[in-house]
């Protein structure tokens, strides 16, 4: 989870210079943090997309349904969440090859996992549940240091940028065109 702190003053600094009201603020307000979540979805899903070398960005599309912004206590605060567990070998780009000591796909080894045919006919790296033939189940890849380092460093280097453009635009069509009003 990422902490972010807003500038409270540069908030008051906008709502003043349209003269908005505490109602017309914290609906402005509201809205600019979910429209800078879905902004910052679609710029990390394009981005990790390539940097994790996936095949196709549907995993990745499942997996930040859950990044969102939550406001904190103060008008200011805000957290995000996202999902950064590992991922199936198949999501990623690269081909299955049996090693001496299992399995290997891409630059990840697999120890004691066989290649073989998912539900789908494909070849990817299998593992065993229990010490047992059965069951098994498709190796995962760990993206979580990747990820997060990319998220951090590519993705949200602009939030505040993307926020207050966001926010000023609405809070202007609030104030000047009386959007929002019922």
């Amino acid at each position: 989870m990422l902490s972010f702190e807003l500038d409270t003053r540069e908030l008051n600094k906008i709502a003043d210079e349209f003269g908005a009201s505490e109602k017309d603020l914290r609906n402005a307000y509201s809205r600019a943090l979910r429209r800078t979540a879905q902004i910052m979805k679609t710029r990390a899903r394009k981005g990790l997309r390539e940097e994790l070398g996936l095949r196709n960005a549907a995993e990745l599309r499942r997996r930040l349904q859950g990044f969102r912004f939550k406001r904190g206590k103060s008008l200011g605060e805000v957290r995000m969440w996202f999902g950064l567990n590992d991922m199936r070998v198949s999501a990623f780009k690269g081909r299955p090859m049996r090693t001496g000591s299992g399995a290997k796909y891409g630059k990840q080894d697999f120890p004691g996992a066989f290649v073989a045919k998912n539900s789908k006919g494909k070849r990817t790296v299998m593992q065993r549940v229990t010490g047992r033939a059965w069951p098994i189940k498709e190796a995962q890849m760990p993206i979580e240091d990747k990820a997060q380092t990319y998220i951090e460093d590519q993705v949200f280097d602009d939030l505040e940028e993307v926020f207050f453009k966001v926010f000023r635009a609405e809070v202007r069509a609030r104030t000047l065109y009386g959007i929002g009003k019922g």
